[in-house]
């Protein structure tokens, strides 16, 4: 028996609300939103024995509190160039929301199978800790820093009052 096509995507659209969204979600179209913590994603093939050679498209970048690195490597039959390979690096690199672009775009490829195979590694970003000495130490920092605006400002308040 077939379903219609009003009551599948109905019966997806409730089991989407009633189930929690877990941590690939963001590498399905239409969910988004990120783990709390490390995550690696791949698309295409995920037979690590089989990826040869070196990534066609190997990049970093930051999306919220994660530090990403993006390996990709197109099929052998892409007519994609390194042109193209560097114009996609480009254009990702440059969105905001970095881990959503990734996921789109790997999911295009993939789509029109023309992705070989593609991991995206984030890892959590968290700051290192300052000493009292250090945070002490750039406070004061600061404080000379604006002092010395403050003194630039008088003295041109005095040159245009004159």
């Amino acid at each position: 028996m077939r379903m219609s096509r009003i009551v599948a995507p109905l019966i997806a659209a409730i089991g989407a609300q009633a189930f929690p969204v877990s941590e690939t979600a963001a590498q399905v179209p239409g969910l988004y939103s990120l783990p709390k913590s490390d995550f690696v994603w791949t698309w295409g093939d995920t037979n690590l024995e089989r990826r040869r050679g070196a990534a066609d498209i190997s990049m970093n970048g930051n999306e919220a509190q994660f530090h990403c690195e993006l390996n990709a490597t197109m099929r052998p039959s892409s007519t994609m160039s390194t042109t193209d390979f560097r114009a996609l690096e480009q254009q990702l690199s440059t969105r905001l929301d970095f881990i959503y672009a990734v996921s789109q775009t790997m999911n295009n490829l993939e789509y029109q199978h023309i992705l070989d195979w593609a991991t995206l590694d984030c890892k959590e970003y968290t700051p290192e800790e300052k000493t009292a000495e250090e945070r002490a130490q750039r406070e004061e920092e600061a404080r000379e820093k604006m002092q010395r605006e403050l003194d630039k400002r008088r003295e041109r308040a005095q040159r245009h009052a004159e």
